[in-house]
C-alpha cells in the first residue's frame, strides 16, 4: 500500500475558495483505479489531501491525473494556493 499527504495553505481570506477547488477532486480521485481512500481535511487556512493507494503505480497515476493537474494549476494561477507541500510514503 502507498500513501500520500498534500498540505495546501490559502492566503488570508481565501480558504473557502481553495476548499472549493479541492472538493472538486474528491469523487473523481476516489474513482481512480487502485484508490483505497481519498480524504480532504481543513484546519483554518490549511487544507490536507490524503490518499491510500493499492500500488506505487496507482499512486503515480493519481499524481499524473489530468484533473489533479488542472485543478492545482488553476488554483495556483488564481492565487488561492500560498504554499503546497506533498509527500508520499
Amino acid at each position: 500500500m502507498q500513501t500520500h499527504i498534500t498540505v495546501l495553505d490559502a492566503p488570508p481570506g481565501r480558504s473557502e475558495e481553495l476548499g472549493g477547488y479541492l472538493r472538486d477532486l474528491l469523487e473523481p480521485m476516489r474513482g481512480l483505479e487502485g484508490c483505497l481512500a481519498f480524504e480532504l481535511q481543513r484546519d483554518r487556512d490549511h487544507w490536507q489531501l490524503s490518499g491510500r493507494w493499492r500500488t506505487a503505480s496507482d499512486l503515480d497515476r493519481y499524481f499524473c491525473a489530468p484533473l489533479l493537474q488542472e485543478v492545482l494549476d488553476s488554483a495556483w494561477r488564481n492565487g488561492v494556493i500560498q504554499h503546497l507541500q506533498s509527500r508520499a510514503a
